[in-house]
């Protein structure tokens, strides 16, 4: 018993460790033409993007500049490719990243590139030319984030560029995955179920286990009941000098004995069937994962028509109402 609740603890842990992604750091960008705090900033949050496309298994901030700390290496001016390579390998991993921001004139251009470690060969660079207020970078490095990554942006941040204003939605939906499902169910069977948008398989896991549990309590309550009945009956039989009493005692005894040990045996079935049900709960929760939208349906839920800009060219706060009116 001790060995199969091992076993079934130890399942989320091994599903987390197949993690077959190619490891990235991300080198702060160099800031040209910009404060260093700003393309610090930009470089923030296309980490940040990075970490939401999830092609890419990425080295957390803190983690790397821990390491670089006790090795005595700094970010700050760390712009060769000798020294990103060294970093690189500090670091242990596959892949780094790193790129300038820069400016001429009124026009913004950003420049990064990806790189192997072990070979220092360029894997794939992007560059983009942007014209307009520092603040319309947000969404050009978002972008550039899943481009890097190899993907294709979201549509909602395609449209983003092209209204020419900063977007901030109101209600953002945040993306969905099969470890959130299965984490859910987890704690709570049919849990991971509903995250999905699977709200008949919720019920049908949640209801079962509360059967399940139901049952649990009620031979529980009899084998107690049992038990203290037994007890009783012994104490009678130790105590008891009469022969036929003696002989009633006894049979008694050994009643509740029976009763006790029927009332184990269906509680030890359901304990397995209990944990049968939340294994089989988590590995649906995993395997089906959240429900998966068209395009346009997941555009919307991501994009909502009602919305809170800034438009950079007129300095002002707007209030954005867009719908569909078909293709």
């Amino acid at each position: 018993m001790l060995r199969f609740y091992l076993i079934v603890l130890s399942f989320p842990l091994f599903v987390y460790s197949q993690d077959n992604r190619e490891t990235v750091a991300i080198l702060d960008f160099e800031g040209r033409g910009i404060s260093q705090l700003e393309a610090q900033t930009l470089t923030d949050r296309f980490r940040t993007a990075l970490a939401s496309a999830g092609a890419l298994r990425l080295v957390e901030r803190q983690m790397m500049e821990e390491v670089l700390q006790e090795q005595g290496f700094q970010q700050t001016g760390c712009t060769s490719d000798e020294c990103a390579v060294e970093v690189g390998q500090l670091l242990g991993v596959q892949n780094m990243i790193g790129g300038a921001i820069g400016r001429v004139g009124k026009t913004f251009t950003i420049d990064m590139r990806m790189f192997s470690v072990q070979t220092g060969e360029n894997i794939r660079t992007k560059n983009v030319s942007y014209g307009g207020a520092v603040d319309g970078l947000i969404t050009e490095i978002e972008i550039l984030a899943y481009e890097i990554s190899g993907l294709k942006a979201p549509a909602p941040l395609i449209a983003k560029r092209k209204s020419g204003v900063v977007a901030q939605p109101i209600i953002a939906g945040s993306k969905k995955t099969r470890f959130g499902a299965m984490m859910r169910s987890m704690f709570i069977p049919g849990m991971g179920q509903f995250y999905s948008g699977r709200k008949k398989w919720g019920y049908i896991w949640l209801l079962s286990e509360l059967g399940i549990g139901g049952g649990l309590y009620l031979f529980g309550s009899q084998y107690l009941t049992s038990y203290d009945a037994y007890n009783t009956s012994i104490d009678q039989y130790n105590n008891e000098t009469d022969v036929d009493m003696i002989a009633k005692y006894k049979a008694e005894a050994q009643g509740h004995y029976s009763d006790m040990d029927a009332a184990a045996t269906q509680a030890e079935t359901l304990a397995y069937a209990a944990a049968g049900v939340w294994v089989a709960n988590i590995l649906h929760a995993l395997i089906t994962g959240p429900k998966k939208d068209n395009d346009e349906e997941t555009a919307s839920f991501q994009s909502p028509p009602l919305r809170l800009v800034y438009d950079p060219s007129t300095s002002a706060s707007l209030i954005n109402f867009s719908f569909s009116i078909g293709r």
